[in-house]
């Protein structure tokens, strides 16, 4: 029907008058029906917590915990379209609620089609509103060049919005927003994130934790020590290799590669976790790079080494293989947790 409107309103203009007259009122009515879909459709793609969402940095399971319980202090919003004076009362709208209780709220831009000076100024209402009470407003995956040829990270510069007073932050991604507040969730805490300062002995190794001095033993002679400077790869992928990396210090990026681009971060591992434990368990090639993100040292157990101290002492592999799997099992549920996070909202 609106079609139709559009059609004889042009129609009936280039009959009575001309076709530039025409041209003129077919061009602002497409010009209102833009405007109104925009107003009409959700700025708003979806919104979660952060004990609904997470960053790809794994948590040794008491800091996921904590992180658990003050996820709720935490929100994060994935904007979309045109972010302009029709859409500035309902992103407003979607965000107020959750102000007072927030202490960090993270807007992903990265759907982002245009800010306008309205959008702008809203935002700096909302970081003063997030300032209040101590908190931060993020901003993630800030376009540089949007469709309309407007380079986001000048314009918020320019209108102000990046101003050192006001409690503003910008990270590349969502998953660097969402690491940097996991963190200063953590050492407001005082856990492991704040007590990084040496490397662990084996017995300190969460997964080993509580094992028994006497399995600790027996496991100190199979591991071996390594030392890994930071951009090394400690493997990539395709390669053969049956050992399981325990973290003494430092921290691990796990890496996809991707042919012609960069590669996909798929998770961090800190201090005290482990990894490698897909070739662990099943002796199949690594599916993917371990890049050390700093200077890292490592304890290096191999399965071969582990089966042959098995055959003498059950008991000792039965307490890995146990622990090893109750973690592998947590880390299903925190993804479980996400997913159906995405599913519902």
């Amino acid at each position: 029907m609106l079609d139709f409107v559009v059609i004889a309103a042009v129609v009936v203009t280039a009959v009575s008058f001309s076709l530039i007259a025409a041209a003129g009122v077919g061009l602002a009515l497409a010009i209102v029906l833009f405007m109104r879909d925009q107003i009409r459709g959700s700025v708003v793609r979806r919104k979660m917590t952060g004990g609904q969402t997470f960053s790809k940095k794994k948590r040794l399971p008491g800091d996921m915990a904590v992180l658990e319980t003050e996820g709720a202090h935490t929100v994060v919003f994935e904007l979309q379209g045109a972010l302009f004076f029709g859409t500035t009362d309902q992103l407003f709208t979607e965000l107020e609620p959750h102000l007072p209780s927030s202490k960090y709220v993270i807007l992903d831009m990265r759907r982002i089609g245009s800010v306008d000076f309205t959008a702008a100024h809203l935002l700096e209402q909302l970081a003063a509103r997030v300032s209040e009470h101590g908190g931060c407003l993020i901003f993630s995956h800030v376009p540089q060049n949007l469709p309309t040829g407007q380079n986001l990270h000048e314009y918020f510069d320019h209108v102000g919005l990046m101003h050192p007073k006001l409690n503003i932050r910008e990270f590349a991604d969502l998953d660097a927003s969402l690491e940097w507040v996991e963190d200063r969730v953590l050492e407001s805490r005082r856990t492991s994130v704040a007590r990084d300062d040496g490397p662990l002995e084996l017995a300190d190794i969460q997964v080993f934790k509580g094992i028994g001095g006497d399995v600790i033993a027996k496991l100190g002679g199979c591991v071996k020590e390594l030392a890994i400077r930071s951009g090394e790869k400690i493997f990539k992928q395709g390669d053969s290799g049956d050992e399981l990396f325990l973290i003494r210090k430092g921290s691990v990026r796990i890496v996809l590669p991707l042919a012609g681009r960069e590669g996909h971060h798929l998770a961090s591992f800190g201090r005290g976790d482990f990894f490698g434990d897909m070739s662990f368990l099943d002796g199949g090639t690594r599916s993917a790079d371990a890049v050390a993100s700093s200077d890292v040292l490592l304890y290096v157990l191999s399965r071969v080494e582990l089966d042959s101290l098995a055959q003498s002492h059950p008991g000792t592999g039965n307490a890995v293989f146990s622990r090893i799997a109750r973690v592998l099992a947590l880390r299903l549920r925190h993804t479980d947790t996400e997913l159906r996070a995405l599913e519902e909202l």
